[in-house]
């Protein structure tokens, strides 16, 4: 990726840097109807997860989103204008339920909207308990609007969704992106029960097309195909709790009992992130595994240059910098993992005389971080580049194998269980 980002700066440059200023008109339309906040607990919390529910009325039963602090004492917030409140816990018992007995704030955030860093101290108080959310389960108190987004249309990869145009519009305007509905968790057949879903997750300057040799080579008579469209240029973190809001609504819709999640690049990140926060509670107990391909764990040093230097910075290019916190906390708590991993690298670089130890994009260095080969229960390697890859009949058989393999796994904990 870092001649990747090389390549798109100087491509910039000659162009008269027309897209820093799209991108940097889309970042303030962004910022007049977001805010971002960092929240900080007075007392850091490490025997488990604090809680935090975004709310617009405090009065109704209903959560439009919710997030988690872990083995932290803070979090980055951009919140809709919409969201006016935040109940913050601490669970205990892990449950996303807000017990008696559990530590709570409740934060008014019309009293901090011309600041960016709330404090904020959990103390255990049964008068002012917000009664609308005590002993309900965040399950079902979750009321997430997703007017911008198509959840389970039907599509076919051809479509304009998934056209190169648009993968360069999602990175450098992804409020038009969004605005013009390229986003969204869409099927690329009707759903059908008896169907086990593969949810596909493209890298930054691309869409769910990149996939299609891959695509093509699954069972369709086991497995239907899902594919997760997004605009790369947002940051990681914002794009994985997408995906989590959108994957809440759809399995709860359709009562999904297993599903594997494939990656690509920046894509693994953004999957690996997913996970660690839908973690919180077991909401990912359906997953049965994920697959991250040639994905930069250790981040991309082309970023970090983009942040120190660019007229305007990408939000994405914030969690892609090797030594900023999103690449440091994505395997934080690689403990309490159990979604079976499998990484799969590529190392071809593309070039005759190029000896860098790449895919042509992505540093293995980067590919094959120390953490990320720790939380993975497979590793391949492929003499491949960094798209060639997705075409690799070897990687499919691979990828075959460990979805048999997981879905017995699942299957006999499913029968031990019941008996």
């Amino acid at each position: 990726m870092r001649r990747l980002f090389s390549v798109l700066l100087l491509s910039l440059v000659l162009l008269g840097c027309s897209n820093f200023k799209n991108l940097s008109h889309e970042m303030k339309a962004i910022d007049t109807i977001t805010h971002q906040y960092t929240l900080i607990l007075d007392q850091p919390i490490s025997d488990f997860a604090v809680v935090i529910e975004q709310i617009k009325d405090i009065n109704k039963s209903e959560v439009d989103g919710y997030d988690g602090i872990i083995d932290s004492d803070s979090i980055k917030l951009q919140l809709s204008n919409d969201v006016h409140y935040l109940l913050v816990f601490e669970d205990k018992n892990q449950d996303l339920t807000l017990q008696t007995d559990e530590a709570f704030s409740v934060i008014n955030l019309r009293d901090h909207k011309d600041k960016s860093t709330i404090e904020t101290t959990l103390s255990i108080n049964e008068k002012a308990l917000p009664k609308a959310f005590v002993d309900r389960p965040l399950s079902s108190l979750l009321k997430i609007e997703l007017d911008l987004v198509d959840i389970g249309t039907v599509v076919n990869l051809t479509d304009p969704p998934f056209e190169k145009d648009n993968a360069e519009l999602g990175m450098w305007q992804p409020l038009t992106f969004l605005l013009e509905n390229n986003t969204g968790l869409y099927f690329l057949s009707e759903y059908d029960p008896n169907k086990t879903p593969i949810l596909f997750v493209h890298g930054i300057n691309s869409t769910a097309l990149d996939f299609a040799p891959l695509i093509e080579k699954v069972d369709k008579s086991k497995y239907q195909i899902w594919v997760f469209n997004y605009p790369s240029g947002l940051s990681l973190s914002l794009n994985s709790k997408g995906l989590n809001n959108l994957l809440h609504t759809v399995t709860t819709e359709y009562k999904i009992k297993q599903m594997h999640v494939v990656a690509h690049s920046m894509g693994g990140l953004i999957v690996a992130n997913s996970m660690r926060q839908c973690r919180i509670g077991q909401l990912c107990h359906f997953i049965n595994s994920i697959t991250t391909i040639s994905s930069p764990f250790g981040g991309v040093e082309s970023a970090k240059q983009g942040v120190e230097y660019s007229p305007v910075v990408m939000p994405a290019w914030v969690d892609l910098n090797p030594d900023g916190k999103f690449i440091a906390d994505l395997f934080t708590d690689n403990d309490k993992i159990h979604t079976p991993h499998f990484l799969a690298f590529g190392y071809n670089s593309g070039d005759l005389f190029n000896t860098d130890s790449t895919d042509g994009v992505i540093d293995l260095s980067s590919q094959l971080s120390r953490q990320a080969q720790l939380h993975a229960e497979q590793i391949r390697g492929y003499d491949e580049n960094h798209l060639s890859i997705l075409d690799n009949d070897d990687l499919f058989d691979d990828l075959t194998h460990f979805w048999q393999e997981t879905e017995g796994k699942q299957t006999a904990i499913k029968t031990k269980d019941s008996h």
